[in-house]
């Protein structure tokens, strides 16, 4: 009979200043109302240190240098030129000193004309752009939420585990079970050895169903999709054979791994596993918009028809290629939406005063988290292989594009995922 294998279990939660929790920070900010007179200004900053001169952020540089010509394009003593110039000085004053020292990446959104001012700290870069418009942009960040969602790591072996939360390359939380010592070994041979490696053998088992419990309920609770298993040959067909199929199916990859390697090469060992399988979700979400397509599918392609599933609510998954862009128009006081510039006349019967330039991109992403729909922002850029990096390219070849990417191109660029599926008949959702 097996005494109880578990020493302790402890759990610690990191303390950071790093901005983790996107969906709920997405979800806020795509409720903000729109601000037509005084735009929303988005600002991508990737925050990396330049090399060869530590401490120098070359974004900053690219603000400072920036921000006259960016305001001239705003007629002075306006609304719009008003609030942007005191959205600047505020950004300004936060990359001067506010910072936390380790942000890797930061997205700004702000509106003085509202009072609206938020400064995410990130744990990976992204990159360097300002842009203004009646919506905060929220692609990037949307993009950030589904690319770098937490993950779990369990590292183990036959004497103790940790489970690892990692967001943004960064640890967040930690779980360490502990085990009692191995059953004494006996000096005799025979049966008395026969026993003790059985009991050996219980004792392991018996630690690996404790680590599958405490798994399953970190991963239920923290609705993490993802898991890597780094162990030793003794322990991880063990805790595989333990685990819950919801557990099972989280599995993402699985390697030998030294159980006293620091966080940051656990970070490292595991974030190309978890890459690879974001791609293949995005393959996957590509595929379905594909399948459902036409009248009776549960899938919509192109602009206008993913514009209009959006504003019925009818998304369950928007996909979207990550450079896919394209002029829109919206009427918020409706409010109503189109693809393309503006119409001369509006189409609802309003004042087409009203009617203003947005970017389709950033609308399709606010509406999608206006409606809780997941997001799938497909990664375009082709995986370079090793042979590829030594050689030099053409400097006017198009950049190679994934598989995923170019399935999705012949689409449209964008599509969805429905809820459920149209009418026979219905080759689109009504807005009637």
């Amino acid at each position: 009979m097996v005494t109880d294998p578990v020493k302790q279990i402890q759990a610690e939660a990191y303390e950071t200043d790093l901005s983790l929790d996107l969906r709920g920070t997405l979800r806020r900010l795509a409720a903000l109302p729109p601000s037509v007179e005084a735009p929303y200004l988005t600002m991508t900053l990737d925050w990396q240190p330049e090399g060869f001169r530590p401490g120098v952020r070359a974004s900053k540089l690219y603000v400072d240098q920036t921000k006259d010509e960016f305001l001239a394009d705003f007629e002075p003593h306006t609304p719009a030129h008003d609030s942007l110039s005191a959205d600047l000085q505020r950004i300004t004053a936060y990359l001067d000193g506010e910072v936390p020292a380790p942000a890797q990446g930061i997205v700004i959104v702000a509106c003085s004309a509202s009072g609206i001012f938020e400064a995410l700290p990130l744990g990976l870069p992204v990159p360097t752009r300002m842009t203004t418009g009646p919506t905060p942009a929220l692609s990037t960040l949307a993009r950030v939420a589904e690319d770098a969602a937490t993950y779990a790591v369990l590292l183990a072996d036959q004497r103790e585990a940790t489970l690892s939360l990692i967001t943004q390359a960064t640890p967040e939380r930690r779980v360490d079970v502990e085990a009692t010592g191995f059953p004494r070994k006996q000096s005799q041979g025979g049966w008395s050895q026969r026993r003790y490696e059985n009991r050996a053998d219980e004792r392991i088992e018996a630690f690996a169903r404790t680590v599958a419990e405490e798994t399953h309920r970190e991963l239920v609770e923290a609705g993490i999709e993802m898991l890597v298993i780094l162990g030793d040959e003794v322990i991880t067909p063990v805790l595989k054979g333990s685990f819950h199929q919801t557990v099972l199916d989280r599995i993402v990859g699985s390697m030998e791994f030294d159980v006293r390697a620091t966080e940051q090469q656990i970070v490292d060992a595991t974030l190309p596993l978890v890459a690879e399988a974001e791609r293949a979700r995005e393959t996957a979400a590509v595929q379905a918009v594909k399948d459902g397509v036409g009248a009776g599918g549960q899938g919509v392609a192109g602009p206008e028809d993913t514009l209009t599933a959006l504003q019925t609510g009818q998304v369950m998954i928007l996909v979207m290629n990550d450079d896919f862009a394209g002029p829109s128009w919206a009427d918020f006081t409706f409010p109503v939406y189109g693809v393309g510039e503006p119409p001369a006349e509006h189409p609802a019967g309003g004042d087409p005063a009203n009617l203003v330039p947005i970017a389709l991109e950033e609308e399709l992403v606010r509406l999608a988290i206006q409606i809780d729909a997941e997001i799938e922002i497909v990664k375009t850029a082709a995986p370079v292989t090793a042979e590829e990096t030594t050689e030099i390219p053409d400097a006017d070849a198009a950049m190679p594009r994934s598989e995923a990417a170019l399935a999705l191109d012949a689409l449209g660029g964008v599509g969805a995922v429905l809820r459920y599926a149209l009418d026979a008949g219905q080759p689109t959702a009504d807005l009637t």
